[in-house]
C-alpha cells in the first residue's frame, strides 16, 4: 500500500513541465511505470495526481454508480472532466495540461511556484500562494474538524 508523504516545493518550466520530486518518485518506484492520472480536486482549487493503481480503484467506484441516475451521471461527468493520463519523461518531468493549471490558479506568466504534497494514496499539486492561504486561514479550526471526523478516524 502506498504511503505518500511530504511537501515538496517545485517550479514549472515555461512549457508547463514539472520536475517530479525525487523522493516521491522513490516512494512510487513499484508503480510509477504504470503511469499517473491527474485530475481536478473536488473541493478546492488544487490538482490531484493518482498513481494508476489508486486511479483504478476510483474508476471502479465510478463504475458502480448508475449512469441513468441524473445525479450519478452529473457526478461522473464532472469528476472525469479533465482527468488526464501522465507519464514521466526521461528527465523525470510531468507535462501538466494547461486547462488543469488554469483550474489550479497557476499562471505561468505570473508565478510558476507549486507545492506537491503526498497525501497517502495520492498527491496534491497546489499553486504555492493558494496553498499558503488555505493552510494559514485564521478562521479554520482543525481541532473542530478533528472532533467531527473522530468516529471515522477511530474505526479499525
Amino acid at each position: 500500500m502506498l504511503k505518500l508523504l511530504g511537501e515538496y516545493p517545485c517550479k514549472l518550466d515555461n512549457k508547463g513541465r514539472l520536475l517530479f520530486p525525487a523522493k516521491l518518485r522513490k516512494s512510487l518506484e513499484e508503480v510509477i511505470h504504470q503511469g499517473l492520472v491527474i485530475n481536478r480536486d473536488i473541493y478546492t482549487k488544487c490538482l490531484v495526481i493518482y498513481p494508476q493503481p489508486t486511479w483504478e480503484k476510483m474508476a471502479a467506484k465510478l463504475d458502480r454508480m448508475n449512469p441513468n441516475n441524473r445525479k450519478h451521471a452529473d457526478f461522473i461527468r464532472h469528476f472525469l472532466n479533465g482527468a488526464t493520463e501522465l507519464e514521466l519523461d526521461a528527465v523525470g518531468r510531468l507535462n501538466i495540461p494547461s486547462h488543469l493549471l488554469q483550474y489550479a490558479e497557476v499562471d505561468l506568466k505570473k508565478n510558476n511556484e507549486l507545492v506537491v504534497c503526498g497525501v497517502g494514496q495520492k498527491m496534491e499539486l497546489w499553486n504555492k500562494e493558494t496553498r499558503e492561504k488555505k493552510f494559514n486561514d485564521p478562521d479554520f479550526d482543525f481541532g473542530s474538524l478533528a472532533d467531527e471526523v473522530q468516529d471515522e478516524f477511530d474505526k479499525e
